[in-house]
């Protein structure tokens, strides 16, 4: 039987931005550029969308993106940890984000909804596992395919920072999740 710990992202060379392959870049990019509005919103800022429609997704993928991540804003049991759009490092959350997207794409939507439910309420799972499912899809018809962590080896140095991390993973506070990290 598969615990949940056994979908996380456990690559070394995936945590940092510059490490991610084509379809991960992109993705994290677009989510970095969406939170931006959240954290600074008296600033313009670009045009989230602009990077997936060069990539040839479809304006489903967008409204897609914008509704799962509205669900996850609104619902969260925690704040999210993900990055400004120029840092170097890649967050806790920016990587299940990428590895719910490859289990989509491989067709295993429970263990997905698994991993989302460390974001969502039940719930909130249910609402979200279906515009996760069109940017997925979307993302697959694009050619855009979420890469297998598998496909890299671990190393035991790895291991022991995928642990550290879950060890210091924030408690749930009375703000819902609104707060973003870094």
């Amino acid at each position: 039987m598969t615990t949940m710990s056994s979908h996380r992202r456990a690559t070394p060379c995936r945590e940092r931005f510059q490490d991610l392959r084509t379809a991960e870049a992109l993705v994290v990019s677009v989510l970095r550029l969406w939170a931006e509005p959240l954290r600074e919103p008296d600033r313009p800022h670009p045009h989230w969308q602009d990077g997936m429609t060069a990539a040839g997704l479809s304006n489903d993928a967008a409204v897609a993106f914008d509704t799962l991540m509205r669900i996850v804003l609104a619902a969260t049991t925690r704040p999210l940890d993900l990055h400004r759009p120029p840092c170097p490092a890649l967050g806790t959350d920016e990587s299940m984000l990428l590895d719910m997207l490859r289990l989509v794409q491989q067709d295993r939507h429970g263990e997905a909804g698994l991993l989302m439910n460390d974001w969502l309420p039940l719930a909130g799972v249910r609402m979200a596992m279906a515009p996760l499912c069109v940017l997925a899809s979307a993302l697959t018809r694009a050619g855009l395919q979420m890469p297998d962590p598998s496909d890299v080896p671990l190393t035991n140095k790895a291991i022991d920072g995928i642990n550290a991390k879950r060890m210091d993973r924030v408690q749930p506070a009375a703000d819902r999740g609104a707060t973003l990290l870094h």
